[in-house]
């Protein structure tokens, strides 16, 4: 049984994790290799050495979509992973897909984490090793292609079924693509539960430079999609209160009552990236009038 090359980009954001990551995947007996693709290359790249591990340095930052490219391009073997370098999986993971009917199915296009199952931690370098609650991995069928979250820290599928994303695509939107060309082709997309993924959110979208290659794929993404995009669930409800720099905000959903308090960050884009991954069923033009009034009031003291 072919065994998974796993493809992690990293700008060494969350060393410690990366590492801690690395040793759970050199555990695990479907691991055939690991592609480390540095998108720092300036700085020494510092990371468990093994025979399993090969480490490519760019001459500049190609960013998350393009080294999803590159690493798929080098791997030896026909089952990939693509992961982040700020999250941990349970350990042995990727045996228990590989392992799997489903995995090996003819129909099957690509499996992601299932939002429910991610575990988002903030402002920390620091996350343990999750447990899994079940004794093996839950599938579910994902039918849409967009607003689905933080699916794409952990990409798991056969080199076939990978689409090579735009080069004008470099941050965001390469997993909906890749969800989206599955979709179109017949394939059935799944989200992965029972085995929960610790994650630090928006470790390296944080980085302001961040931000301006952002906005170009914003610009970008809609000729990839023939303008089909999922409607999210709509909103109405929601009162914002500040203390200092933190922002308390109380919300309806469903019905339902809610709060967060969240930091205040003065960039619209990151300030965005930050709300959809802690409300993710937010409406996003309710979303978008949020952002503007938590800048403004801030602004405004």
């Amino acid at each position: 049984m072919s065994k998974f090359s796993v493809i992690i980009p990293t700008i060494q954001k969350k060393l410690e994790v990366l590492n801690t990551l690395l040793g759970l995947l050199l555990q695990d007996t479907a691991v055939g290799e690991i592609i480390v693709i540095n998108n720092k290359p300036e700085v020494p790249l510092v990371i468990n050495n093994s025979d399993k591990i090969r480490v490519i340095s760019p001459a500049e930052n190609l960013y998350v979509n393009p080294s999803w490219n590159l690493g798929i391009s080098e791997i030896q073997n026909e089952n990939f992973a693509l992961l982040n370098d700020d999250m941990l999986v349970c350990s042995g993971f990727l045996s228990a897909v590989l392992t799997s009917d489903i995995f090996h199915d003819g129909q099957t296009g690509l499996l992601g984490a299932d939002v429910h199952d991610i575990r988002q931690f903030y402002d920390t370098d620091y996350i343990e090793i999750p447990e899994p609650y079940a004794e093996q991995p839950v599938f579910t069928p994902l039918k849409r292609h967009f607003h689905t979250q933080d699916w794409g820290i952990a990409i798991l599928g056969k080199k076939k079924n990978y689409y090579t994303i735009p080069e004008d695509l470099k941050i965001i939107y390469g997993d909906n693509y890749l969800l989206y060309k599955n979709l179109q082709n017949g394939k059935i997309n799944y989200q992965i539960s029972g085995m929960p993924f610790n994650h630090i959110h928006s470790s390296s979208s944080q980085d302001k430079r961040f931000s301006l290659i952002v906005r170009d794929d914003l610009k970008n993404y809609r000729k990839y999609f023939n303008g089909t995009v999922q409607k999210q669930e709509t909103n109405s409800v929601y009162k914002l209160n500040f203390k200092n720099d933190v922002c308390f905000l109380e919300y309806e959903l469903n019905g339902k009552k809610n709060t967060i308090c969240f930091k205040y960050i003065d960039d619209k884009i990151r300030l965005r990236m930050r709300l959809a991954g802690m409300i993710p069923k937010f409406d996003t033009e309710m979303l978008s009038k949020i952002v503007e009034e938590v800048i403004s009031r801030n602004k405004a003291g």
